[in-house]
């Protein structure tokens, strides 16, 4: 009997670690292991502040995430990025060498960047970008916030080539903040994908006579899927080395998923065959555990749920990512089920056989789709350590949010009368310390006033709202677009004062006085549990309310995060604190970006208008 109970022990600890050579393993030497995304168990959320060092040759080669062969945008040759794991109040130090054929710039997505404005990594706003045989070092200090966030290229649709990966911020309150114990706790990104490199898909979204953004060939799971290579016989593809994602999760244990949607167009629809979860995180804001049978993330957001391995129904479960491919001009694009990717969630340890292992699952979904084009219903989502909204806004601003078709027939996006086009080679923040410096009267005339800023900034492609002072701004944000647009504030979390289909219905909608000056009586309590994030939707025909603080010092962009969108104009910058930006001056480093010529400075950049003007006449 002890002879068949350790032959048995045996076998069972033998497939298990076989089953951890199929997460350990990297399916090929541009893909990067699964493993790679498994936050460190032991990981010393009191350990003294340090300063993490990253060194990262951005490199262009040739992949087949799904099968597909493809050129791809990678850190040190491996697709996706890797993986930052750092506690608040570490620095980070990245030093990025381009040696790819384009230009570069990185952006730390939802990091505050307080004090180190320089560091946000928006070309034409912050930064020139990197050119190529160029480098440049981000130093910065991650200071008063924690969570799930991650870093992107920032030039064109670069995320969308493979620039791109988590950074995960551990609180030292961590365990008081997330209200549900887990045993395990890793990153699963989720992106829609295309079989071009997005130079290709880009042109076409921006031609003369375009409507609507390209729609996405697939979708992967942590840079993985398996497509089957017969379905496309005018691609270059090859799966055999080509895997589906999948996760070896501790049976009747509790798992913390991170899903960050890394995508440049496709809102998803996430849910496990015969399980709920709990969600626990809201763009690094923990909230108290709402349960859930499906998430529902657009781009650049970011959810943690929690979920229980207790069913005994099976050892294996789908997780199923489903593009919301109804929201799009073509729904019934990508065909032949691509607009869904799976991933193999596996019950361990269970003694079975290898082919038990590496078995698909049989499981089936249960989970309604999601009908409407929106953001999960957040209203009931309450932080654990929350600051109440203020009560007063010192500013209301209202911006019209629109996709319009002008001049040549060509489609840009459109904040009230501008469409965004940035300065690659003089950046705002360098213009603006720069003109402030100067004594440039274009500047300092206005330096002291709050408001739209029309003398030192084009109003037609450069869009700024400056502040002087900590001010609270109230952003009512109107949709004329059949398309629902994921808005992202740089450098900031807001709150949410309200979203809905429709006109926006004024303050007192909302319990709140005229122009947000204050709240109506009987409506005292409103402000006190809303929860902030960096990034909400406001839905077709919608509206969205937003405020913040502006109290972070610098030029900040506030954007689309549907990547065609953003690079179609619709896009525009807050200039906080004015006071303290005239007293800066431009490090040289950064100075020193901007010596390459506009040339080099422009590879890769999102095409200008100018190659269309023409188009149409004689037609």
């Amino acid at each position: 009997m002890a002879i068949s109970v350790a032959v048995t022990l045996i076998i069972g600890n033998l497939l298990v670690k076989e089953f951890n050579k199929i997460e350990d393993k990297a399916f090929g030497d541009f893909r990067r292991p699964a493993k790679d995304y498994i936050l460190d168990p032991a990981w010393d959320f009191d350990a003294p502040r340090q300063t993490r060092t990253y060194k990262w040759t951005i490199v262009d080669i040739e992949g087949n995430p799904d099968g597909v062969f493809r050129p791809l945008l990678t850190i040190n040759g491996q697709f996706p990025g890797p993986l930052i794991e750092c506690n608040e109040g570490d620095t980070l130090s990245i030093e990025v060498d381009n040696q790819s054929v384009n230009s570069t710039a990185l952006h730390f997505h939802g990091i505050f960047q307080n004090g180190t404005n320089f560091m946000d990594g928006t070309p034409g706003l912050t930064q020139c970008p990197i050119a190529p045989g160029r480098t440049f070092r981000y130093d910065f200090t991650i200071s008063g916030q924690s969570g799930t966030y991650y870093y992107h290229g920032h030039v064109a649709l670069q995320a969308s080539d493979g620039l791109f990966g988590p950074l995960i911020v551990h609180s030292r309150d961590e365990r008081m903040l997330q209200k549900i114990p887990y045993s395990s706790d890793r990153v699963l990104m989720v992106q829609d994908y295309y079989h071009d490199p997005s130079s290709v898909p880009l042109l076409t979204s921006l031609e003369s006579g375009n409507e609507g953004a390209p729609i996405p060939d697939g979708a992967l799971i942590n840079g993985l899927n398996q497509r089957d290579c017969s379905a496309l016989p005018h691609r270059k593809c090859d799966n055999f080395t080509a895997t589906l994602p999948s996760f070896n999760l501790a049976a009747d244990a509790n798992h913390r998923l991170r899903f960050i949607n890394v995508g440049a167009l496709a809102a998803f629809q996430v849910s496990v065959d015969e399980h709920e979860f709990s969600i626990t995180e809201v763009d690094g804001t923990d909230i108290f555990p709402v349960k859930e049978t499906s998430l529902l993330i657009n781009a650049a957001q970011r959810y943690s749920l929690v979920i229980r391995t207790d069913q005994a129904t099976a050892k294996s479960f789908w997780l199923r990512a489903r593009m919301m491919s109804h929201c799009w001009n073509e729904p019934d694009s990508p065909g032949n089920g691509a607009n869904e990717v799976k991933a193999v969630v596996h019950y361990s340890p269970e003694f079975e056989s290898i082919s038990e292992i590496m078995a698909h699952p049989s499981t089936t979904n249960s989970v309604e789709h999601a009908i409407q084009c929106k953001d999960m219903n957040t209203t009931a989502y309450i932080p654990v350590a929350y600051r109440p909204a203020p009560h007063v806004a010192d500013h209301s601003y209202y911006l019209r949010s629109n996709i319009e078709i002008g001049d040549w027939r060509l489609e840009r996006g459109f904040f009230n009368t501008s469409t965004f086009r940035p300065n690659l080679q003089e950046p705002t923040l360098h213009r603006t310390i720069k003109g402030l410096a100067s004594g440039n009267a274009s500047f300092t005339a206005s330096s002291s006033t709050d408001g739209v800023n029309s003398v030192a900034y084009d109003l037609k492609n450069n869009f700024l709202i400056q502040h002087s002072g900590i001010k609270i701004v109230d952003l009512i944000i109107q949709n004329f677009d059949e398309g629902n647009h994921p808005m992202h504030l740089h450098g900031h979390k807001f709150w949410i004062l309200g979203q809905g289909h429709g006109y926006f219905p004024g303050y007192e909608a909302l319990g709140m006085k005229e122009n947000g000056h204050g709240v109506l009586e009987s409506h005292e309590g409103m402000l006190e549990h809303l929860m902030t994030r960096d990034v909400a939707s406001i839905e077709g025909y919608g509206w969205l309310a937003l405020r913040f603080v502006a109290d972070n010092p610098g030029v900040w962009a506030f954007h689309c995060h549907m990547a065609f969108h953003s690079e179609a104009g619709l896009a525009m910058q807050f200039l906080s604190r004015v006071d303290e930006v005239a007293k800066w001056k431009v490090p040289e480093e950064s100075a020193r970006l901007c010596q390459a010529s506009l040339e080099e400075l422009e590879k890769g950049s999102t095409p200008k208008d100018s190659l269309w003007f023409g188009s149409g006449i004689g037609r």
